[in-house]
């Protein structure tokens, strides 16, 4: 937990050790070097691709982290592979200048978290702007010295990536059953004892099946030859947490809490599904309620062995080797509706061929930052959001939206990217790598939901216009996970209006 200050048990082999490095930092400054080491490349293969068409160009070196140069909205995929090289899963980050290849690199002492949180973690190879940074100036790759994103950086910098499971996963496999895991494997060292990491994470959806949940276990080896960490016998220095009595008070001093939110483990976008609080001035746009699963611990081989709590009086902590999801938490999105709905949105957690469409307002000519949801698709007519009672949008301002360039219709992609939060903790002698494996769970039927039963009305333009006249809220990525891109920078361009400067994107 926050109390452990020695060098992780996984880390970069480049990391920039120049006067005024960054934690975080790989290669030299000022040159296109990724890092690379925390997670093994042996089943994974890095391209980069170009965001405007989807082709694909330069090189990656997995041994020393050097690509070829990137441009505005350049981006990569790093395929991830099982042990006869089928494609398992895709991980993505943010475009250029926010983010770079591989997808996920180790930052370890970051000494800077709260709430005992891990001051290591597993995160996204993204960079903050101006408004993050501890400079204070940009801090995207476009700048003499980008500053990454590390454990303690603030809401909405990109911490997360992503995992698109693919249809492999799912492949012959029956409904309500596992599928076939994704396995993430880790290079490790000895480093002075257990280390926690955070996993800053997404699962998403791109089986083509419905799923009820997921399975995360922890082991050694790839595809067949995986085992878990208790079939092993190394949970007591291999094992996976969701922080329940490991949390600390404002001081740093342990006190037995939970480090994360019991509705907070397993969740989809709070733009989306959620009510106000600190981060968030309005209830999402499908819900005021939090939508997403219940999640427990447990041990591939029973019984979990324990170790006493460093908190005197807290519950003894669990060396489990597996997490999975349980129940979903009630909302619209799965049930039980709430008035005016008389029926869950979307049942079952969507797959990639049947994403509901929006209508996307980029309100502040940016491309890198998302645009806002203001309507959805739902089979019949375009609605406004929850707040509105899920209103129908007037002819009068339908028609306002479609003489505007700045409003598109695209993939409401947040409703499969599940946000998922958990600690790997990793001992010595367990080395040279640790494995991670994602399995999703195949929903008990797969039936179309209502809002794939027409084809939605198109924008089509008529006459200029100006800014909606309400209905909006909840913004939230628009663009396909594959490829994370405003779905109106063509015309922002076409515009001349790409010379804006760069912002985060508030829903990431």
């Amino acid at each position: 937990m926050a109390t452990s200050l020695h060098a992780g048990v996984i880390t970069s082999i480049n990391p920039d050790t120049a006067p005024g490095a960054f934690n975080g930092d790989c290669g030299a400054v000022g040159s296109p070097t990724a890092c690379v080491g925390a997670l093994n490349l042996d089943n994974v293969d890095v391209t980069l691709v170009r965001t405007a068409d989807g082709s694909t160009f330069g090189t990656f070196d997995k041994v020393t982290g050097a690509y070829s140069a990137m441009t505005l909205g350049d981006s990569f995929a790093s395929y991830i592979k099982d042990a006869v090289g089928v494609v398992m899963a895709k991980l993505t980050g943010k475009v250029w200048p926010v983010g770079e290849p591989v997808g996920i690199k180790a930052v370890n002492g970051d000494t800077a978290v709260t709430k005992g949180k891990p001051q290591n973690c597993l995160i996204n190879t993204a960079f903050m702007d101006a408004t993050a940074s501890t400079s204070g100036l940009s801090a995207y790759l476009d700048t003499a010295h980008p500053e990454p994103v590390i454990c303690s950086s603030p809401f909405q910098t990109h911490k997360r990536f992503k995992i698109s499971m693919q249809p492999a996963t799912v492949d012959g496999v029956a409904n309500g059953a596992e599928g076939k895991g994704i396995d993430l494997v880790f290079n490790v060292a000895d480093g002075g004892g257990l280390q926690p990491y955070q996993v800053f994470s997404k699962i998403n959806n791109y089986t083509g099946k419905r799923l009820k949940g997921y399975k995360i276990v922890v082991g050694q080896g790839l595809g067949a030859g995986f085992q878990s960490a208790s079939t092993l016998g190394i949970a007591d220095k291999l094992h996976i947490s969701l922080g329940k009595g490991e949390g600390a008070a404002g001081n740093g001093t342990l006190d037995g809490s939970d480090i994360f939110d019991g509705d907070g483990l397993a969740t989809f976008s709070h733009g989306l599904f959620g009510a106000p609080d600190q981060h968030f001035t309005a209830n999402g746009f499908f819900d005021s309620r939090t939508a997403g699963f219940d999640v427990v611990q447990t041990c591939s081989v029973l019984p979990c062995s324990t170790r006493p709590n460093p908190f005197a009086t807290g519950a003894a902590l669990v060396d489990s080797d597996t997490i999975y999801s349980t129940t979903v938490l009630p909302s619209n999105y799965n049930g039980p509706a709430s008035a005016p709905l008389t029926a869950a949105l979307f049942n079952d957690w969507l797959p990639n061929v049947w994403q509901p469409k929006g209508i996307f307002w980029d309100f502040d000519s940016d491309p890198t930052t998302d645009a806002d949801l203001v309507a959805w698709w739902d089979g019949s007519a375009w609605r406004k959001n929850f707040d509105s009672g899920f209103a129908v949008v007037s002819d009068a301002e339908f028609k306002i939206w479609a003489g505007n360039p700045l409003y598109a219709i695209d993939d409401i992609e947040d409703v499969l990217n599940l946000g998922i939060n958990y600690i790997v903790k990793v001992g010595d002698g367990v080395g040279p790598n640790i494995t991670v494996r994602i399995i999703p769970v195949v929903a008990d039927t797969q039936v179309a939901p209502a809002h794939m039963a027409a084809a939605p009305t198109p924008l089509t333009v008529t006459t200029a216009s100006t800014a909606p006249t309400g209905g909006g809220g909840g913004g939230c990525t628009s663009a396909d996970g594959e490829a994370p891109v405003d779905p109106v920078l063509p015309l922002i361009a076409a515009a001349g209006l790409l010379a804006l400067g760069l912002r985060r994107q508030r829903r990431s």
